[in-house]
């Protein structure tokens, strides 16, 4: 199965001409093109979210809003193919000292969620576990405390022996504690892929105008994470611009193909 994690970019009148109305277009092409069978995405705001919705009519969707669970705020959830998968269970919560309900941990910029769905590959038979998520920006002990906390959910399901895997922009370079909770438990799926594509170190590039220059610098915040038992035969980073020269999002989608 193939899987995609991407930050579309929150819609914002900054952006001037290449806000979301201008962008959508190539960002629903990008996930068109990859067609992946899961499909984890971050900051999409409502109207952004339904956009996605009407032109991914083969997938549904699963997430909530961050600020109240249900519609204010930005959506971090799952994309899933269902004549591909069927569903078994699925949830969520906030990265806070009080998950069940809308919540921000102290010192986090804004409220920050994780969802998850557990699987059956409706081919094989075979299930698994997939999480999305967007750490805090803002506060580097809000993001350890959160993947602190995804991790400990996790935990049941790798020590039953399900394959999990976890994905979305984590706001942290692999020098960061954060990194370094996520692969004591999991593998990154970029050092055990089998074949890679890279064309750039990073998968976040803060340029300012999403326009395609010779020293574009990149930093690396967005991964898929995978349980041991998860076998990743190729990772690719889509850097793939419009025609005159425009990246869809300042994150690109990171893709890996994998089966268990």
């Amino acid at each position: 199965m193939k899987f995609m994690t991407y930050n579309i970019r929150y819609d914002t009148p900054e952006d001037g001409d290449w806000r979301w109305a201008n962008r959508r277009e190539h960002v629903i092409a990008n996930i068109l093109r990859q067609a992946p069978t899961i499909l984890a995405i971050q900051e999409a705001l409502a109207a952004p979210l339904a956009d996605l919705k009407a032109a991914l009519s083969d997938y549904t969707f699963i997430g909530v809003a961050r600020d109240d669970g249900v519609a204010a705020g930005e959506f971090n959830g799952l994309f899933y193919r269902s004549d591909a998968l069927e569903l078994l269970a699925s949830g969520h919560q906030w990265l806070s000292e009080t998950p069940e309900q809308p919540s921000i941990y102290p010192g986090a910029g804004c409220p920050r969620v994780f969802q998850w769905g557990g699987f059956k590959d409706r081919a094989t038979g075979k299930t698994f576990t997939a999480v999305a998520t967007h750490l805090d920006n803002a506060s580097e002990k809000a993001r350890d405390a959160g993947m602190a906390q995804i991790i400990a959910f996790l935990q049941p399901i790798l020590k039953a022996g399900e394959p999990v895997l976890l994905a979305g922009d984590f706001n942290a370079e692999p020098a960061d504690r954060a990194y370094a909770q996520a692969t004591k438990a999991l593998k990154d799926a970029e050092t055990i892929a089998e074949t890679l594509d890279r064309p750039y170190p990073g998968t976040f590039q803060d340029n300012g105008q999403f326009v395609v220059r010779p020293d574009l610098i990149t930093v690396r915040i967005d991964y898929w994470f995978v349980s041991p038992n998860v076998r990743v035969t190729h990772y690719a980073v889509d850097a793939t611009a419009t025609a005159d020269g425009k990246y869809a999002s300042d994150h690109f989608p990171v893709v890996i193909d994998a089966s268990f």
